[in-house]
């Protein structure tokens, strides 16, 4: 039996003048990937949020495994570009908790900077402002941020936003060669419905009108998905993917 790394129990999530979730109970193995998802206000953030100690539950609880280490992929919309830091400025703030005393950096990080923007394509950006990124360039960074500390847990709000398609598949190619080198889990929020219900083993779905949660293929049943979107989901198999449409 896998090793369990993430108990969730009995979770509600919210605020106290809004809750947003019904009871979540899940048990997420080790190397597992799990996907959330659900319409704008739903939670989605807040569930993630929650799972990372930054905001209190309502009621219910969570527990990681003891050595479980959270890289975090914000919305890129969330980094504050008043802040006049450079690339190399951010993947160093990945590295910060393994600094020696002095905090000089060794050359065994300076080639895991190399690396990380390489596995983003971003080399060449390693001096650029992040203010003066673009869109897709500063989610790249923030990724590559992420990867840097070697998580064994990677979780992604919209990690896709705005990369384009290309690099979109070649990152979840990424994602499986972590995982297979490194054991790595992916938590993630995407907007797209049909890519990550393909990619994951979990889902948790939050809707307007419930919550539902368990083994994907558990829970991609149009009778439970129509019930938490309150509108008619059709389900089904095309060139070996699932496919879901809400008519």
């Amino acid at each position: 039996m896998a090793e369990t790394l993430l108990n969730i129990s009995s979770l509600v999530i919210g605020y106290p003048d809004r809750i947003l979730s019904s009871p979540i109970h899940l048990e997420l193995p080790r190397g597992a990937n799990l996907g959330i998802i659900g319409g704008n206000g739903t939670g989605k953030s807040t569930l993630i949020k929650t799972l990372m100690g930054l905001i209190v539950p309502l009621s219910g609880s969570y527990r990681w495994s003891d050595e479980s280490r959270l890289g975090y992929v914000p919305q890129e919309s969330q980094v504050d570009t008043l802040v006049p830091l450079t690339v190399e400025d951010l993947l160093k703030m990945g590295l910060y908790p393994e600094l020696p005393r002095f905090r000089a950096r060794t050359g065994a990080m300076d080639a895991r900077i190399d690396d990380a923007l390489a596995e983003m394509g971003i080399e060449h950006l390693l001096a650029t402002v992040i203010r003066n990124l673009s869109s897709g360039e500063r989610q790249r960074a923030l990724i590559a941020r992420a990867w840097i500390s070697r998580p064994s847990v990677l979780v992604m709000d919209e990690p896709f936003n705005f990369l384009d398609y290309p690099f979109k598949e070649k990152l979840w190619k990424k994602f499986e060669a972590w995982q297979l080198d490194q054991a790595l889990s992916v938590i993630l929020i995407d907007h797209d419905l049909n890519r990550i219900v393909n990619q994951v083993q979990f889902l948790i779905v939050l809707g307007p009108q419930g919550t539902a949660f368990g083994p994907t293929r558990d829970v991609l049943q149009p009778a439970i998905l129509s019930e938490i979107y309150g509108a008619p989901v059709h389900v089904h198999q095309e060139n070996g993917s699932l496919q879901v449409h809400i008519l």
